[in-house]
């Protein structure tokens, strides 16, 4: 595990997983699109391009240390990110904290790509100030408010990094309050102002159509497709989520799958591909290994079969191409 300074260092592929799962942690309504960091999402059908880096110490010839830093350096792969009107977001990682750090998007844009090199600075107080409330603020030199949280307010950032760098950190901190108070339990939009600031809260949880799990179940014979279980524990899977623009409840968009394999289908740890063949992400299992998540793997294998349990009929396959666009969406195709 490459480290730097006592602090892990998250390839691009890790960091990924990392908004991916922080994201989806808000909402159901969250797809990646493309792009290596930056990266394109989709969350509650708003663009935004999400570029992340690893905190680190400010380096030689600076003696606070107490500082740390991103450093970002000119790329082409930048200028589509920055000119297509869309949020580009920068993020400085924390593994050490598990914070996300954010800079003012009005104060750095302009700065992004027009020298070699650009420095965002921060505090490492300001991350351990973050894992005892889980958000904190600190204004630099510049009057910049810079904003560290926990990965689990992600979203509540994307939706509100407007308004959130022109809040104080007792705001910051009411509004992770109210968001906690919002229910998740089904699709709910909230807003309401704090501080003479306007902010909005979304959670969405899609409902499973009736017929569509019962379609399911009746296919597969009640049985996960992956470990072939019954007992009561199986789940009428979405292949392609209903947050795409391709999901549906079409029974070809569907596989049944027990709890424990549906989520983990559903977070990308596995994945199956057009010839029906179950596999572990790879790239998924490394970034679980450096958080320090994969307690259970070898236990987690031996529950899966080399291939789908499929359907008596192929009127009730898997289709391929629905496979593809959830492999894509779900961050495994292009690593």
């Amino acid at each position: 595990m490459a480290r730097e300074g006592g602090i892990t260092i998250l390839k691009g592929t890790d960091l990924k997983y990392l908004l991916i799962d922080s994201l989806r942690s808000y909402s159901d309504d969250v797809q990646f699109i493309s792009g290596k960091n930056p990266y394109l999402f989709n969350i509650n059908k708003k663009p935004v391009y999400i570029l992340i880096k690893n905190l680190h110490d400010s380096g030689k010839g600076r003696g606070n240390r107490n500082e740390c830093r991103i450093q970002i350096q000119k790329s082409s792969n930048l200028l589509p990110a920055k000119n297509s009107g869309k949020p580009l977001l920068i993020f400085g990682y924390s593994d050490k904290h598990n914070t996300l750090t954010a800079w003012n998007p009005f104060m750095y844009l302009p700065r992004i790509n027009g020298k070699k090199v650009v420095s965002l600075y921060s505090r490492f107080s300001l991350q351990e100030k973050t894992i005892k409330q889980g958000i904190a603020e600190y204004v630099d030199k510049r009057g910049q408010r810079i904003i560290s949280f926990k990965p689990e307010y992600l979203g509540l950032y994307l939706e509100n990094f407007q308004s959130m760098h022109q809040s104080d950190e007792k705001a910051l901190l009411k509004l992770i309050q109210k968001s906690e108070e919002v229910d998740e339990t089904e699709e709910q939009e909230a807003k309401f102002s704090i501080e003479s600031q306007k902010f909005t809260v979304t959670h969405k949880k899609f409902k499973r159509d009736i017929s569509f799990r019962r379609i399911i179940y009746e296919a597969y014979n009640h049985r996960c497709a992956i470990c072939g279980i019954q007992l009561e524990l199986v789940e009428a899977a979405h292949i392609v989520p209903h947050a795409d623009e391709k999901g549906n409840d079409d029974p070809q968009n569907g596989v049944c799958l027990c709890s424990l394999h549906h989520t983990a289908y559903d977070k990308g740890l596995i994945y199956f591909d057009e010839q029906y063949k179950v596999l572990l992400n790879e790239a998924k299992m490394d970034y679980l290994q450096k958080i320090k998540k994969d307690g259970g793997f070898l236990k987690f294998t031996k529950l899966q079969e080399e291939k789908l349990f499929l359907p008596t009929s192929k009127v009730f396959y898997p289709s391929k191409e629905y496979i593809k666009v959830a492999n894509k969406i779900r961050g495994i195709l292009n690593e």
